[in-house]
């Protein structure tokens, strides 16, 4: 069972969480670690449904923009309490946490063939969190910006 296991396999519970939510695959997103409070979110082959609908056809939608910098900067945030659970003794299982606040500046169309909303924790405390991020093409071009908040629900030991 998830909440017996140890802390310490908690980065791959994290991942496999979020890439094997049924709403990461059915948009088709997927999630890497890159370092503790980083991680970057992929959507490698946007469908005709995730593209149009105000901007350029070619060009993402912001909604899907949005809900890729809502899982990105989230998972940032739990990446960064992972040793605060850790020291703690507490199971990744018994941690919650829910957007407050989500804020993006579109800067370009997001135009191009994959992209990645990378996600990066500012500041993961006991009862809120903040977080920051980009939303790259696969030529790097930086389309849009994201800040939020979100409040934490830690457990009760």
């Amino acid at each position: 069972m998830a909440n017996d296991l140890p802390v310490t396999v908690a980065p791959y519970l994290i991942k496999e969480r979020w890439n094997e939510s049924p709403f990461m695959q059915a948009q088709g997103l997927t999630a890497e670690e890159i370092a503790a409070g980083e991680v970057a979110l992929y959507l490698r082959s946007p469908t005709l449904a995730q593209r149009g609908a105000g901007g350029p056809p070619d060009a993402i939608n912001g909604g899907v923009i949005s809900y890729m910098f809502d899982g990105a900067l989230g998972y940032a945030i739990v990446s960064a309490q992972l040793p605060r659970l850790e020291a703690a003794r507490l199971s990744l299982a018994t941690y919650s946490q829910v957007t407050m606040n989500l804020d993006i500046t579109y800067l370009a169309p997001a135009q191009g063939e994959s992209f990645k909303a990378i996600g990066r924790a500012l500041r993961a405390g006991r009862g809120t969190a903040f977080a920051e991020g980009e939303l790259l093409n696969e030529r790097g071009d930086v389309c849009a910006t994201a800040k939020g908040i979100w409040r934490v629900f830690w457990p009760r030991q």
